[in-house]
């Protein structure tokens, strides 16, 4: 998008979004601003854009990182992401090969930022993060973000990017055994989230990734019904919208918090009818780990319980889509 004018990245942006010309002005400008915007005819005002880009879930400085990318950022950013996916796809080394070979390359704040996260990413994935990876996630955070409050961060404008570090340092913080901050940055991020109502699918799917993670968060703490608050609302924005593949897990979530709920058949049925689900669509370590919970059910003496528990929230823990 190197060489595209403001107007068209509005109007790429609200064709993204879902968003007609009239639903985008309102309560802002007249929809006649917008298609003169858009058509080039027009420059908004900053009090304007910053309206227009916040409904269109981005910021001034997210559209500049855009308005002036280069080529060589431009392709540097298509590697990042196929390296994203190389890690969601759980091909770790590759990733981590191709990430150290494109550290080497110059970088926009923005690509130093994304390479960060990924870096992090395969630390966590591949369970080599150690009690440095919150600092590291921090540091990336603020390198888009210098003054943000982790504790008061309800009202900001996030970046995708931005939010899978958050999401990440949640992860982080509950596996270093901070679990109250890991809730209370999550419900932070996720009232931003919902505040912002952006209609991306992306933003759809981190609302759900982290309305899961918040009830596993919840659930370790043994507050059953907040964790399922949560996880039916993960479940509720999964059906809703296009993101189903993570059903499996928010099932599994939701199965064993009616279990810490005191309601035992209603999550042996949830269990039983999800395993073989898991195995045809080829979930199958997630269906092994149901089934193994289900065994744990019928001989609580034969497993470690603590153990089965924790490798089940382990292993349930999205850090990205």
């Amino acid at each position: 998008m190197g060489t595209n004018t403001l107007g068209e990245i509005i109007y790429n942006l609200r064709k993204k979004a879902g968003l007609t010309q009239e639903a985008l002005a309102d309560g802002i400008c007249s929809p006649i601003s917008v298609s003169r915007i858009e058509n080039g005819n027009q420059m908004p005002s900053g009090k304007v854009l910053e309206k227009l880009l916040e409904r269109l879930g981005t910021g001034t400085y997210q559209l500049c990182n855009i308005y002036y990318e280069n080529e060589c950022q431009a392709a540097l950013r298509r590697s990042l992401d196929e390296i994203e996916a190389q890690i969601s796809s759980g091909d770790l080394e590759a990733a981590r090969a191709a990430l150290q070979e494109l550290s080497e390359k110059e970088m926009d704040s923005a690509g130093l930022q994304y390479a960060k996260m990924l870096f992090a990413a395969i630390s966590i994935k591949d369970g080599t993060a150690d009690e440095r990876i919150e600092t590291e996630l921090e540091n990336a955070l603020r390198l888009t973000k210098p003054n943000i409050d982790l504790n008061d961060c309800r009202g900001e404008l996030f970046s995708p990017t931005e939010v899978n570090i958050l999401v990440m340092l949640t992860s982080a913080k509950h596996s270093d055994g901070k679990v109250l901050e890991a809730i209370r940055l999550g419900e932070e991020v996720m009232f931003a989230l919902d505040r912002n109502k952006s209609r991306l699918s992306e933003f759809n799917t981190f609302r759900i990734n982290l309305a899961h993670n918040l009830s596993q968060y919840l659930s370790s703490e043994n507050r059953y019904d907040e964790a399922l608050i949560y996880a039916k609302k993960a479940e509720e924005l999964s059906i809703r919208g296009t993101e189903q593949f993570m059903l499996p897990e928010i099932e599994f979530g939701i199965a064993q918090i009616l279990d810490g709920m005191g309601k035992p058949d209603e999550c042996r049925a949830r269990i039983e009818a999800l395993i073989p689900y898991m195995r045809l669509i080829g979930k199958t370590q997630m269906a092994d780990i149901a089934q193994e919970y289900l065994e744990y059910m019928d001989n609580p003496k034969a497993l470690n319980a603590d153990a089965v528990r924790e490798k089940d929230s382990r292993d349930q823990v999205m850090i990205f889509n």
